[in-house]
Formats: C-alpha cells, structure tokens, sequence
C-alpha cells in the first residue's frame, strides 16, 4: 500500500471516530451540556493518537533506513576487504 494511500485511509478513520464520537455525545443531549473541557480532552487524545501513529511510523522509517545504510556501509567494508585477501594472496603467489 502506498503512503498517500494509508495516510488516505488514516486520516478516515480518524475522520469516522470524531463523527461517531460527536453523534455518541449528541444523540442523546445537546453538546452544549456537555462541559467543555470534556470535549477539550476528548479532542486531545485523538489528536494525541493521532500523532502518535504518525511519529511511530515516521520512526519506523527512519530506522529501516537507517538499517539499509549501515547495511551498504557493511557489505562495502565485507568487499573491501575480500579484495585485499585476494590481491594478498596474488602477491604471495
């Protein structure tokens, strides 16, 4: 899946909780009774998830990437020294 897709669909869902969790709280009473800081909080821990996905996934990213350098910087250096074992053993020959 791609990144704009699971972004797409990310941002969905989040759009589909606000909504379910706005008609939870207005079906029954008006939103005006509920306090305000209920919905302040409410609408801080899905921001607050919602940021946390994103940091988790950008972290993940970061470390794959981070992996796929020292893993070239390692094959390098696996390289570098397969050639001087080969020209080491052409000298002794």
């Amino acid at each position: 899946m791609q990144e704009r897709s699971k972004r797409m669909l990310l941002t969905l869902v989040i759009i589909f909780l606000g909504l379910a969790v706005l008609q939870r709280f207005t079906s029954n009473a008006a939103i005006t009774t509920i306090p305000w800081w209920v919905t302040v909080v409410i609408l801080a821990a899905i921001v607050s998830g919602y940021m946390w996905i994103r940091t988790s996934l950008e972290d993940r990213k970061a470390e794959a990437e981070w992996i796929e350098q020292e893993g070239r910087v390692y094959i390098r250096r696996m390289e570098h020294e397969r050639q001087q074992r080969a020209s080491a053993t052409n000298q002794e020959q």
